[in-house]
Parts: structure tokens; sequence; C-alpha cells
């Protein structure tokens, strides 16, 4: 088996939008639980480059730390994995895998515009192989991907920094850099992240399954992606989330300074 890396960046910095690190404890809990399950490393980046004005654009550094891995996968700080989930990395061959982001066809589509407009007036990209880009599974030899957008990003990073016609961030660039430069897109189930969970009511449960009131996106799914939500709202998801399902990560078996350091 080779060496595979779980990425994360979880930024608290004074120009972040959701100032993620109250949310970002649990993602990091469960995590690191499953990693060391797994044996599988986890970096999380919890300090700002200063090269970057925004955190989010600390997640281009992993084709700095992620090149002597053989899998990556790049996930956000508002993500949680399910305690049993099996190991993502034993799927992947070669390529870019990731799942289709059509949640919200209008931000898709303004996006897509705007920056297509701005920076690439003479391509057009395929909205079917389109992916969030919360979280990517890829091989060591897709890892240039990150390098492609770093270099985007400082030659126009003026441009970037001041950006105001909404379409988020890095998203819709990771995806126009993806296809304009030919790399291998590969789409995964959404079990591998699961997002706009509340737009596909993944937080009811089945009736029919009497006393079990797991919610859906518990049941059906791997990789619980909170996003789409106010920050104080997907903060308190996450919270209960792990408050009511914290159990199963914990009662593996760790030493005494493992228990400590993963305590909330």
């Amino acid at each position: 088996m080779g060496k595979n890396l779980i990425y994360m960046v979880a930024v608290n910095h004074e120009t972040s939008t959701f100032k993620n690190s109250d949310y970002a404890k649990y993602a990091k809990l469960a995590w690191k639980f499953w990693c060391k399950r797994n044996e599988i490393d986890l970096i999380v980046i919890d300090k700002h480059n200063d090269k970057y004005t925004f955190p989010i654009w600390n997640k281009l550094d992993v084709c700095d730390v992620g090149k002597d891995y053989d899998k990556i996968a790049i996930v956000d700080s508002d993500t949680m994995v399910h305690w049993d989930a099996p190991n993502p990395f034993d799927m992947i061959d070669s390529g870019i895998y990731g799942v289709q982001d059509n949640a919200n066809l209008r931000w898709l589509n303004d996006s897509v515009n705007n920056y297509g407009g701005e920076f690439f007036p003479d391509f057009k990209i395929d909205l079917k192989k389109y992916i969030n880009a919360g979280v990517v599974y890829l091989d060591n030899k897709s890892l240039p991907i990150y390098e492609n957008l770093r270099e985007f990003y400082f030659e126009n990073q003026e441009k970037l920094d001041n950006w105001n016609k909404g379409g988020g961030r890095e998203q819709t660039l990771f995806n126009f850099l993806l296809q304009k430069n030919n790399y291998d897109v590969k789409l995964l189930p959404p079990i591998w992240n699961l997002f706009a969970m509340h737009k596909k009511e993944m937080f009811s449960h089945n009736f029919q399954d009497g006393n079990d009131l797991s919610p859906h996106f518990v049941k059906y799914s791997w990789v619980w992606h909170f996003t789409g939500f106010p920050i104080e709202a997907r903060t308190t998801i996450m919270r209960k989330t792990w408050n009511e399902y914290g159990v199963n990560y914990t009662d593996w078996k760790w030493s005494e300074s493992d228990e400590s350091k993963y305590r909330i």
C-alpha cells in the first residue's frame, strides 16, 4: 500500500468570510480519528501564508506538501468523514476524482460566465464535468493541477483579490484549468462528497425504521460536506453531528496522549 494524504486548510484569518475555526474543530476530529484508523497521514494547515490575500488560496500549497505521497485528498474544513467509511484511495487509480456540482444552477452559470468571460473567453467549459472543489481525490501525477492554479493566481493576483462579480474564488478557476489542460477528470457518486444536503432532504430519517432516527446523510454517505449554510447554522449542525456520533470515533483504542490531543 502506498503512502496517502488527507490535506485540509483550516485557517482562521481576518479576511475569512466564515471564521472557520469554530466548525473546523469537528472536521479535524473526525478526519484525525479516521486517518489514524486507516493509517493515512493528515496535514491540517492552520497558519496563513501571507503570500496569499485570502486563506482559501492556502489550498494551492498542496502541490508542495503532497509531492511525497502516492494519492492525496484535498478536503475543506467544513467536511466530516463517517467513522466507518471505506478507504477512498483503494478505488482511485490515476486522474482527478470529484463529485459533479450542479446544486445551484444560477450560481454555477453566473460563476462560469463571469470567470470564463474574464479569463477564458475562447474556452467553453463542459458543465457535466464541473466538480465541487471542496473534496477532491487525485494521484501524485495529477498534483500539478494545483501548481497550475497557483501560477494562475499569482499571474492574476490583483484582479482575483479584488474580484467582486461573485461565483466563489477557486472552484470555477480550478475547473477551467482542469478542462483546458485536459486533466483526466472522473466523476464519483455523491456519497464521497455529499454537499447541499438541505436541498436533498438528507437531514430527514426513515420513519419505517422505528426507533432509528439516523438522518439520511449518516446512513447513506461517507463524506459529509456542510457547505451552503450560514456560519452559525453550519457550526451548530457540525457540533450536533459530533455530539451525536462522536462516540463511534472515540470508541477506538487510543493512547492517553492521543485522547487528550483529540478531545474538544
